[in-house]
């Protein structure tokens, strides 16, 4: 125990701390590692005007960190005024800070660096013949004098934490640290594409950049060369926005790879990764990232940036209306962009108007494909539903090339002349024809839209739409359910019990009649009538556990309900369809809200262009 009865008044005295204490705390709030220095330094010649800026890193940083600018300099008598704590030519009042259009404004960063390293700064304006060198040890001036030097800034600060050496027992490893860096460079790289930035660490050029670059080049030379992005930039309400985008395959497992900036200021933002990540919906396959750029520009007085000091963290007035904006952005990006591509073709028009859809004929000698209903089970039902409840179908005759291949010999067959095709009721439906040219491996159905072929997967196509179709209908009660001849019991286990007692209205909702039979055990009078024709029991459990995995996921019951019956009744490897099935099927898929992925987020087609063939061929 302390005995403070000795204690003085005078001891507990409040008094200024000297300008040396002052400064290095508020080094620990603005310096906390290497990486931070980088950001002060680039972001002072971002505000001097510099379109280069050369970083060089030794030993991550803490050896030596050097920033060399461009920009407009520092005046001669200027110099030691930089380094006075609070000094600053970006802000003059209070009222400034509701127009920002700076990186810096506290004035805290040249004092807080030069106060915890061995700091040397040479500077010139354009209006001087020769520069001005002044060294600082701790916070301590040593020397300011003139110096010969080009137009701009360079800024040196060696022995990072030397005088704080518990700082320094506090950074990470090496690896981390130039990790930090590097990642830090590479947004301050992209935030201003039109500077010409370079990176070297421990003498190995990690990247060198022109100036004039587009965010489109910026991001594809520094997140990957060989990845296809997608640039977009539009106005939404309250925010401005240019994004540079990965397509949904080029994906990572974290949210390293987003960049998020507003008004050019490089931000961590929950709300706005969320929204990045929402934009592509269920074209991501759970627990992967989409990579990019979004660069917000929004009115600096509704938003706050002076909320912690390495100002990475923004307040906005408006955060929920800039959130769907970036969705929406995002999603009409991918919509627009070629990602998600439209059936188009010459192919020829109904009076009304529409495209017609042209299937293929099978070849003689070919596989005759059976109709859904001999192959598929009980997913023929809710199919042959969803059929009779579209519009009347009309034929018409096509000149269409017909090509085959015989699955047993391998032999191509070509059958030329008119056939009957199948026309789309839908006024609703894709914005051109094309032509089922065939199938492969009883899975995937092979379409032919001008130039493009399409390879359709029939199990993530049909499980698309029943789940859309499942959603609409548990939300409407609507589900129709088929009675079991013979009720089921079946046992379910601690966890299964529990989830089904919590789950019990959503089930009903959904076509199941399931009630309990004593202790665990729950007997089975119905089950949906897409998925009649299965085990009942089987059908029940798979759900129970595809729910609970999906909950764990994020997920809310309803729609991990629906997501499992639709996985569980969809069409699957081996189910053969018919002609007519088939263009239906797709038919009723592009009609949907979210036609380019199934629930699980795997495409439901892809795209090989005539182009891509011709490369693959050598025929580019």
């Amino acid at each position: 125990m302390i005995d403070r009865s000795t204690e003085r008044d005078s001891d507990r005295w409040i008094r200024p701390l000297p300008d040396r204490v002052v400064n290095k705390i508020a080094a620990g709030e603005v310096i906390e590692r290497p990486a931070a220095v980088v950001k002060e330094l680039v972001e002072n010649a971002l505000d001097a005007g510099a379109d280069r800026i050369d970083i060089t890193i030794e030993k991550s940083g803490v050896k030596q960190i050097r920033v060399v600018d461009n920009g407009c300099g520092i005046p001669e008598e200027q110099v030691q005024v930089a380094f006075g704590r609070h000094a600053t030519s970006k802000i003059s009042g209070f009222d400034d800070l509701e127009s920002l259009s700076s990186y810096g404004f506290r004035g805290e960063a040249l004092p807080s660096v030069a106060s915890v390293s061995r700091l040397r700064m040479v500077s010139r304006p354009s209006s001087q013949t020769s520069g001005t060198e002044i060294i600082y040890e701790g916070g301590v001036l040593q020397s300011c004098q003139p110096a010969p030097s080009a137009v701009g800034t360079t800024v040196e600060a060696a022995d990072l934490f030397y005088n704080t050496p518990a700082r320094r027992k506090f950074l990470k490893t090496e690896t981390t640290e130039a990790r930090h860096i590097s990642r830090l460079s590479t947004a301050l790289a992209i935030g201003r594409y039109d500077v010409g930035f370079s990176l070297k660490m421990n003498g190995r050029v990690i990247f060198s950049l022109p100036s004039g670059q587009t965010l489109a080049d910026r991001v594809a030379t520094l997140l990957g060369s060989g990845r296809k992005f997608l640039s977009f930039s539009t106005d939404l309400g309250p925010v401005a926005i240019e994004g540079c985008i990965g397509t949904p395959d080029v994906v990572q497992n974290n949210r390293n790879g987003q960049y998020l900036f507003i008004n050019g200021r490089y931000i961590f933002a929950p709300m706005l990764s969320h929204a990045f990540a929402a934009g592509y919906g269920e074209l991501l396959v759970p627990g992967s990232f989409p990579i990019g750029a979004l660069l917000l520009k929004i009115d600096p007085a509704e938003i706050d940036v002076n909320v912690h000091p390495s100002k990475t963290e923004v307040k906005m007035t408006q955060d929920r209306p800039i959130h769907d904006a970036v969705v929406t952005a995002i999603r009409e990006a991918l919509r627009h962009d070629g990602v998600i591509a439209d059936f188009d073709s010459a192919g020829p028009t109904t009076a009304e108007g529409r495209q017609s859809f042209q299937p293929s004929r099978p070849a003689p000698g070919g596989h005759v494909i059976p109709g859904i209903g001999s192959q598929a089970g009980s997913s023929a039902q809710f199919l042959d539903e969803l059929y009779r409840s579209s519009k009347t179908e009309t034929t018409e005759p096509s000149d269409a090339r017909l090509v085959t291949v015989n699955t047993e010999t391998g032999e191509i067959v070509e059958a030329t002349g008119h056939s009957e095709m199948p026309v789309s009721g839908d006024a609703e439906g894709p914005s051109g024809g094309y032509r089922l040219a065939g199938r492969f491996s009883d899975l995937y159905l092979l379409l032919q839209a001008g130039d493009d072929l399409y390879i359709v997967d029939q199990h993530t196509a049909h499980e698309r739409v029943l789940y859309e179709e499942t959603v609409r209908r548990i939300d409407e009660q609507t589900m129709s359910a088929q009675s079991i001849l013979f009720p089921v019991q079946v046992e379910l286990s601690p966890e299964q019990s529990a989830l089904f007692e919590s789950a019990t209205e959503v089930f009903g909702r959904s076509g199941f009649v399931v009630a309990p039979f004593g202790g665990r055990m729950v007997n089975i009078e119905a089950v949906p009538s897409m998925m009649s024709g299965k085990s009942p029991e089987k059908m029940l459990l798979s759900v129970l556990d595809d729910i609970a995995s999906l909950r764990k996921s994020g997920h809310d019951l309803l729609k991990a309900m629906a997501q499992s019956i639709a996985c569980r009744a969809a069409v699957m490897a081996g189910d053969r369809l018919g002609d007519e099935e088939a263009v239906h099927l797709i038919d009723r898929l592009l009609q949907c809200d979210d036609k380019y992925s199934c629930p699980h987020g795997r495409p439901t087609f892809i795209k090989i262009s005539r182009e891509d063939l011709d490369r693959r061929f050598g025929r580019a």
